[in-house]
């Protein structure tokens, strides 16, 4: 019974220092790819990408054509973003303001590709 003991300390003492517990200072980088992300990064991409396609995205909102619908531009294309209120996350935009939207292809055969936006940077 012991040894048991003693051999779960031990594990409890090895997991505990390998959870990350760095003494106050922040965690090394733990490094990665820089280049370029998976998915699309144009609007004219988007509009041609498979559905369920991850989007990465620069250009404005230009208006908005129903609830939760917006048109949105690259400033070559355009296409029709669909935002719920609570992916905004608190970040107010206006027509003139350079975002970048983070998000999924809708498509669908029956119409035009549309972009379910899952998060907005300024």
């Amino acid at each position: 019974m012991k040894k048991l003991s003693l051999i779960a300390i031990l594990a409890l003492a090895i997991s505990a220092n390998a959870a990350g517990f760095t003494g106050g200072q922040a965690p090394m980088n733990q490094g990665g790819f820089l280049g370029p992300r998976y998915g699309v990064n144009s609007v004219k991409a988007a509009l041609s990408a498979w559905d369920d396609t991850w989007v990465e995205i620069k250009g404005k909102i230009i208006s908005q054509v129903g609830h939760e619908k917006y048109k949105f531009s690259d400033g070559k294309d355009t296409i029709i973003i669909e935002i719920d209120d609570d992916d905004w996350g608190g970040v107010s935009v206006g027509p003139d303001e350079l975002i970048t939207i983070y998000g999924e292809v809708d498509g669908n055969a029956l119409k035009a590709n549309e972009i379910d936006v899952k998060r907005i940077t300024k």
